[in-house]
């Protein structure tokens, strides 16, 4: 009984084993069991996946090396190499070349820290966070130019203050370096080195009191938090508040007051910066000739009076003695038992993600506070100082039933954690409010537990990878429950990420595809597309061991590249564009280069490629195969322009199409395929078989069919194959391209021929 059968859509992906036969699912229709080297888009349609394009061999051939993006713009972008204690960097497709030498720089991370590597940007500057080093700061300082510094701050944060008045700290001097700290009980170690204590003492001068009798200034104080100012007496003057914002060097005028033998002045204030110092100034003063008190008496007041400061440890001693580095003026050199250990060191951890939020830098998870997020001060990413302002600092540990670390933090309408067995959300008490140290809450949405790999904003959702590396999880808000939810995006493809995600990047145009990074060395990707219900995973594979991706803006279409181990080395490829006019401009060969001249007969350049054998297409027109020789390759015809590289094969296979017949399901019954109607666009060559058939050609290259000598113009059209095939339960029809030339598939109609019984 023949029985016509349609497929249209190949965007549902490459599905589970475990879906054979599951016709009831809508997404079965759309599935292959095999996709391999293909690209799933949006409209339904299959393409073969463009090559990558050779770039630079890695600076080490037998160390780990992690790609990293810098996006200034979406014009200005870099990708960096990051290796064992260097970066490198790549624009433009070539390495940076600065004084007529590649770009390196010295980075603190070794081959084996750069997995856990977080990173957040703003304009040319990226803060970079691993849970043993403290936060980096790589910078754009000139045109194709970086440095990598330790981040510096205005005020660190802190751990809790101590409770024990028998334990004083005594510094040896108020600033400087080299200064020393001195405690009474055995508190340091190693471990602090790096890192910061805070002491605080009582300020024993917190006002300036003057009587002025003539014109003059007074004062040179610091203030910081609240004031009060009043005078008395009878006086005729102009009496100025100024600031200074230098350490005294220049004064601002900041308040004025006046008076003709008439008024006094009862004001108070609140100085939000800090290291600003305060003066009393009296112009065109005048002498009363009445009243008891003929002068002007005045009284300023800084309430906070304390003096707060800060010193950097940079060397060990003992238990009871470390030095250090002032970084924000000590009160005293008498000994206090006000003080507090910095949040991070060495001895207490680094935190292990960063992001932005709300125009505060936030940090998460430290070895000893692994539920704890800090934010800094609004726009102040460098101060950490908490307050009861609204735009203090912020210090905020989840409350979890157990002590689970703190893995990722991502910027949405809140900010959302991901921790080991949990997922949250950190924001304001309600939407229209902004998080301040007085008004927040934490939610905790889902049970999941998060990976260590960074979660990825896509549209307006967020995909993350849950704890184990085998699930990838979309975090969306959900109207029926108020709340967040976080269904698995792997539900239907469990087996494509099996080896484990190791690492992930976002491409965004020409379409929105996720791609995973997997430990058996290939990379899964997953085509997004949430309004369109499009969720498609695709399968790609390379002569080589695919190390880590990132990906950059490139006008409309993101540029996708990869770290690959190929034959001993480890080499920066990219991927070609998607987008070409011609044959002539096909790429689909990977590790590859372009070779352009006039009548090129010897092809060289390619010794990263020795002893492979590799692919051509020289003018369109595919050459027999060669192996690379001493860097190059000799044409069988002069060409202008050829693309030369490593094979690979793009194979799909749709899932078994079943249907529902007058008397029952095709299911299980067996069946065969009697003529194939391909529709393709821009293609060239394929072959396809069906079942125990052998491999019949789709699109015919030429007479000889062993290799051309001129191009061949793409198809875009229906093409009709009979197929000679026994009778199957379970008949697989699979489509494959493995010469370096386009194929792009759009949808399959089949002829079968069930049997009755």
């Amino acid at each position: 009984m023949p029985v016509y059968a349609s497929l249209n859509s190949f965007n549902a992906g490459e599905l589970s084993p475990k879906m054979l036969g599951r016709i009831d699912v809508s997404q079965y229709s759309k599935g292959c069991r095999t996709l391999r080297n293909f690209l799933v888009t949006p409209y339904g349609a299959a393409e073969r996946r463009p090559g990558t394009k050779y770039i630079c061999n890695a600076k080490y051939s037998n160390k780990k090396i992690r790609l990293i993006r810098f996006v200034f713009s979406s014009t200005v972008s870099y990708v960096c190499e990051f290796g064992d204690h260097y970066i490198r960097f790549i624009k433009d497709g070539s390495p940076v070349i600065y004084n007529n030498a590649v770009l390196e720089i010295l980075s603190p991370y070794g081959q084996n820290d750069l997995a856990q590597i977080q990173f957040v940007q703003s304009a040319d500057v990226m803060t970079l966070v691993h849970p043993n080093y403290p936060p980096y700061e790589l910078k754009r300082t000139a045109v194709n130019y970086f440095t990598m510094t330790e981040k510096s701050y205005l005020y660190p944060p802190m751990l809790d203050p101590n409770l024990n008045d028998s334990i004083l700290i005594t510094p040896s001097a108020t600033s400087g370096s080299g200064i020393t700290l001195t405690s009474t009980a055995n508190i340091f170690t190693s471990g602090n080195v790096g890192g910061y204590f805070q002491l605080i003492h009582t300020r024993k001068n917190n006002e300036i009191s003057k009587d002025f009798k003539a014109d003059g200034t007074a004062g040179n104080l610091a203030v910081f938090g609240y004031w009060t100012f009043t005078t008395h007496g009878t006086w005729t003057g102009t009496l100025t508040i100024q600031r200074s914002f230098d350490n005294g060097s220049t004064w601002y005028d900041y308040r004025t007051y006046s008076s003709a033998n008439d008024s006094n002045v009862s004001t108070s204030g609140e100085e939000e910066e800090e290291g600003v110092r305060y003066r009393l100034k009296m112009d065109d003063y005048a002498q009363s000739s009445t009243g008891t008190l003929k002068l002007c008496r005045c009284l300023f007041v800084n309430a906070d009076f304390v003096t707060t400061g800060v010193v950097k440890i940079t060397a060990y001693t003992d238990a009871q003695h470390v030095s250090g580095t002032v970084i924000r003026k000590l009160g005293s050199t008498d000994a206090t038992h006000e003080w507090n250990e910095g949040a991070w060191s060495s001895r207490r951890g680094f935190p292990r993600t960063i992001a932005f939020y709300e125009e505060r830098m936030m940090f998460g998870g430290t070895s000893y506070r692994p539920q704890t997020v800090w934010g800094s001060k609004t726009n102040a990413w460098n101060n950490f100082l908490l307050g009861d302002k609204d735009d203090a600092g912020l210090d905020y540990t989840l409350a979890g039933d157990t002590v689970n670390t703190i893995t990722w933090m991502c910027q949405h309408t809140a900010l959302v954690i991901g921790t080991e067995d949990s997922e949250w959300t950190l924001s304001a008490s309600d939407a229209n409010s902004a998080l301040t140290p007085s008004n927040f809450r934490a939610r905790r949405q889902s049970v999941y537990g998060s990976s260590g790999i960074a979660a990825l904003m896509v549209g307006d959702v967020i995909l993350f990878v849950q704890r184990g590396g085998r699930k990838v999880r979309e975090f969306v808000y959900a109207w029926e429950k108020d709340g967040y939810t976080s269904p698995d995006m792997t539900i239907l493809a469990d087996h494509i990420t099996k080896s484990g995600i190791v690492e992930t990047a976002l491409q965004q145009l020409p379409d929105s595809i996720l791609w995973c990074v997997l430990g058996d060395g290939s990379a899964a990707a997953l085509t997004y597309e949430r309004d369109q219900e499009v969720i498609g995973w695709h399968k790609h594979i390379t002569d080589g061991n695919i190390l880590s991706c990132c990906v950059i803006p490139n006008g409309d279409e993101d540029q996708v590249y990869f770290a690959v181990e190929r034959n001993g080395n480890r080499m920066i490829e990219v991927m070609s564009s998607r987008q070409t006019s011609s044959v002539q401009d096909s790429f689909f060969v990977d590790s590859g280069k372009v070779f352009t001249g006039s009548n090129m007969s010897v092809l060289s350049g390619l010794n990263h490629l020795n002893g492979k054998t590799v692919k051509i297409l020289a003018d369109g027109a595919v050459q027999r195969d060669k192996v690379v020789t001493n860097g190059s390759v000799t044409l069988d015809f002069p060409a202008n322009k050829a693309a030369v590289g490593l094979p690979f094969e793009s194979l799909l296979s749709p899932m078994p199409i079943e249907l529902e017949l007058q008397n029952g399901q095709s299911v299980l019954r067996k069946k065969s395929v009697s003529e194939l109607r391909l529709r393709v666009y821009n293609s060239v060559g394929g072959k396809v078989k069906v079942g125990g058939d052998s491999w019949q050609k789709i699109i015919s290259r030429d007479v000889l069919e062993d290799y051309m000598d001129s191009a061949i113009t793409p198809k875009d059209d229906v093409i009709t194959l009979n197929m000679i095939g026994g009778h199957e339960t379970s008949t697989a029809i699979e489509i494959s391209q493995s010469e370096p030339l386009p194929f792009n598939l759009t949808s399959i109609v089949a002829t079968y021929d069930v049997v009755e019984k």
